[in-house]
């Protein structure tokens, strides 16, 4: 961004101009010389400043087997079973403790089959398919599709936030010349249309296919680890995980390798943001000016701020409040008259104390009194593209 004062032609017809420094996102033509309006005109500010309290995952991971590692077993399926397990022995799903596969079972849909899960280890490389420890899970369907989740329930606080996360990519491919996804020589259906997500149910629930299940967004992610991310709001004293995949193609190899899961209470970083990002006034002495601004405080829940005007200051605006809440804004009210000709400055100063981002925020306040003047200059913002 940058700023660039360009001659605002006009008759001081009117007692004040209110100056709002606004960000636009379009690259700027240059300089360009303000229409001749009959008298100058304020310009309104956006509604609300924008939003900086964020969330991040922080914390003690809650999950139980979270690097997929020791030894992997036959999976006990719940009683009565599987059909696709012939009982509840799946010897086709070699599972490490804490982590449950289910699966769309074999001919629910055109190819589609169970698939067949196990470990890979660290020698298995170009590309690696373990991100950190001695394994990762790994699952596959052979010349055929699957679709698979596999789940962990954990107990946590109803009505906090979780963030969930897990490493994952495919191997997915019609040939086996390399151990890298398609394509390889620009033919259709190269590759399976691999692609994988995670997700956390809320309630509790362990059945992926349901509608309480909050899904992070689902892509393809070939050949390297990549971080899938998801998060919700307990309802239940127990949440399920869940990581998933789905081939679209039934192409030779559509492999799925996940690693390093992460689940977490997540943390509200408190956060300030004001808008507008300057105030200013014109008059004359003949014609002193008032302005009125309303600033938007935007701070995050359970925070108060607090406005003070610096004590070096040349001008002297009232403010409505000293203190507040977060979600109450602030008028300021600015006057030239007893004013002689000149410039006069302050700053505003509105703060929310230590470890809140963006406290202090500072908005600096000028007032102009000029004589009668035909022309004057008033700084716009100009901006690029960033």
């Amino acid at each position: 961004m940058f700023r660039k004062a360009v001659p605002l032609a006009m008759t001081l017809g009117a007692t004040a101009v209110l100056l709002l420094l606004l960000r636009f996102s379009a690259a700027a033509a240059g300089p360009r010389m303000a229409a001749q309006p009959a008298a100058p005109t304020a310009v309104s500010a956006p509604a609300t400043a924008p939003l900086t309290a964020t969330l991040t995952c922080t914390g003690t991971n809650l999950l139980q087997n979270p690097g997929f590692e020791g030894p992997y077993t036959a999976y006990q399926y719940p009683p009565p079973g599987h059909p696709d397990c012939g009982g509840t022995d799946c010897e086709r799903a070699q599972m490490p403790a804490g982590w449950h596969p289910r699966w769309l079972p074999d001919g629910a849909e055109p190819w589609i089959i169970m698939p067949e899960y196990t470990a890979s280890t660290p020698d298995q490389v170009n590309p690696d398919r373990v991100r950190s420890g001695e394994k990762s899970l790994h699952y596959f369907s052979f010349f055929t599709r699957h679709e698979s989740a596999v789940h962990q329930q954990v107990a946590v606080e109803p009505g906090s936030v979780y963030c969930f996360s897990a490493w994952g990519h495919a191997w997915s491919d019609r040939i086996s010349d390399n151990f890298y996804s398609a394509p390889h020589d620009g033919r259709p259906n190269d590759d399976g249309e691999l692609f994988q997500k995670v997700g956390i149910d809320p309630t509790g629930g362990t059945d992926w296919q349901a509608a309480s299940v909050i899904w992070g967004p689902a892509r393809q992610q070939y050949d390297f680890f990549g971080e899938f991310v998801v998060t919700a709001t307990a309802q239940a004293p127990t949440i399920t995980v869940f990581i998933w995949s789905r081939a679209e193609v039934p192409v030779k190899h559509n492999d799925v390798y996940w690693d390093d899961a992460l689940l977490v209470l997540s943390e509200t970083i408190p956060a300030l943001a004001v808008f507008p990002l300057a105030i200013g006034a014109i008059g004359t002495p003949a014609q002193p000016a008032t302005v009125t601004q309303r600033v938007a405080i935007d701070l995050t829940a359970g925070y108060t701020w607090t406005a003070v005007l610096s004590p070096t200051g040349s001008l002297t605006p009232t403010l409505s409040a000293a203190a507040g809440p977060a979600g109450a804004g602030l008028t300021v009210t600015l006057r030239t008259a007893g004013l002689l000709t000149g410039t006069y400055t302050t700053t505003l100063h509105i703060s929310a104390g230590p470890g809140v981002v963006g406290s202090p925020a500072s908005i600096p306040i000028t007032a102009y009194v000029v004589a009668e003047v035909r022309q004057v200059y008033l700084p716009i913002i100009r901006g690029s593209s960033q």
